[in-house]
This record gives structure tokens, sequence and C-alpha cells, in this order.
């Protein structure tokens, strides 16, 4: 298997990527929504992905530079989209290109991460600092797993929320181990729209209590590869792929 990197360089876009996997049915009315694309859709028109009223909206991203000036918490990536509802997003990538997706699906969640990061990241910025600190408090590392490799447990079925997973599995790439978190029980017979809407509010209110997620302690390690996603064992799986993450 190629590492990620080296296949991100390489892959073109492929319209058929939703099939490469079962863990994509969380992401295919978004992907639907942005109409038949045979090539990256603009970062303009990725809009397109909410149901409803876009709460944010996607810009390109500028390039990356050397700071000379003082570091504006303002101007983070997390503080744009928290501050300004804008998302930064690099044309034809595939990264970005889930990510949007992902914000499709769920806004709720994805809003309420970010607004959790921006808070956590601007406490930690001195006056005058240049940089950002060098290593991230446990909270934060909590909150990256969950953005890149989360996956939310709904009564037994694994629902993929981190765009990195999705990435990895569009470039045919497995996916490492990841971090998911179990909420609350749904009706039995809910439909799968229903149950991506619970997710989307239950990851939601999670993330907005700040006595939760503070740690990476408090996810569990998922091995995707070893699971159906419509068949998930959340208490005591055979194969011990839930486990807790080290602290």
């Amino acid at each position: 298997m190629k590492p990620l990197e080296s296949v991100r360089r390489a892959a073109p876009f492929d319209p058929s990527f939703t099939e490469r996997a079962p863990h994509f049915w969380p992401l295919r009315r978004a992907w639907r929504a942005l109409g038949a694309c045979h090539d990256f859709p603009p970062v303009a028109a990725l809009t397109r992905v909410f149901a409803g009223e876009p709460p944010v909206r996607f810009v390109v991203a500028s390039p990356p530079r050397r700071r000379a000036a003082p570091l504006d918490p303002r101007a983070l990536y997390d503080a744009r989209i928290t501050l300004e509802g804008v998302v930064p997003t690099r044309e034809r990538s595939w990264h970005d290109f889930m990510n949007a997706l992902v914000w499709g699906t769920f806004p709720r969640a994805k809003r309420a991460l970010h607004a959790r990061q921006h808070v956590a990241i601007a406490a930690r910025i001195a006056p005058g600092a240049r940089t950002l600190p060098p290593a991230r408090t446990r909270e934060l590392d909590a909150l990256a797993l969950l953005d890149e490799g989360g996956v939310v447990l709904v009564d037994g079925q694994a629902i993929v929320f981190g765009h990195a997973i999705y990435e990895s599995l569009a470039l045919g790439v497995a996916p490492a181990i990841v971090a998911a978190v179990a909420v609350d029980q749904i009706e039995v017979g809910a439909s799968d729209a229903d149950r991506i809407a619970h997710a989307d509010a239950a990851l939601a209110a999670l993330l907005a209590d700040e006595a939760r997620l503070t740690t990476p302690a408090e996810l569990k390690r998922v091995d995707l590869t070893s699971t159906s996603p419509r068949t998930w064992a959340t208490d005591a799986p055979p194969d011990e792929s839930v486990r807790p993450m080290a602290s």
C-alpha cells in the first residue's frame, strides 16, 4: 500500500469514489447535491453540499507565507470559520474536498468543533507571538483526532465523521486506527437520514460541553478495516477493534 501523501499527489479525480467503500454512505447525499462532476468542483461551488441554508461558505485558501508580524488569532483557520463563517479550501485537494462533503453532512458538529478549537487555540497565543505553541494540549489532540479521524457510534453502527478517513478510502489507502465516540441511542427503525442528523446533533452537543473531549483517552481506538459500518458491536467486539486510546 502506497503512503497517503504520494497517492494524494498522483491521484486524479474519480467521480465513482463513493463506491470504493461502504463507509461512504453518509456522504452520498452531499456528493449528489454537487451535480454531475467529472473533475474537482471549484471551491465556490462547494456550498451546494448543504441541504439547507449554508452555515459557512468555502473560499480559496491563500498560499502559506512566512509571518513577519505578530500572529493574529482572528486570521487563523478555526477563527475564520467561527468568526467569519468561511472555510479556507485548497483547489483540487482530495483532503479539502472530503472536508467540504463532511461539512455538508454534519454541519452542526463541524461548526461546534471549529468553535471549540478556536477558543482553545486563541487562549494559548501570547501577545506579540509570531508562531503557535510548539505542542498541542491534550484537548486539542482529542479535537484534532475527532476532526480528521473521528467515527460516531450510534446503536451498533459506525458513522464516519473524520474527513481524513474519507480521503484515505477515496484514494484506496487503508485508513489508520481511528478515534470513535459513542452517542445516545436513536429510535428503532430510524432512516439513514435520521441517523446522520442524530449523530450530527449529538456530536455537536458533546463538543459544546467543555468538560468532555478534554483528552484522547475519552475516545476509542477503532479499526475500520475489521468491521462493516452497518454491524458494529460497541460493547465487547470479538476482535477487540474498539479499545481505549492512550492518554
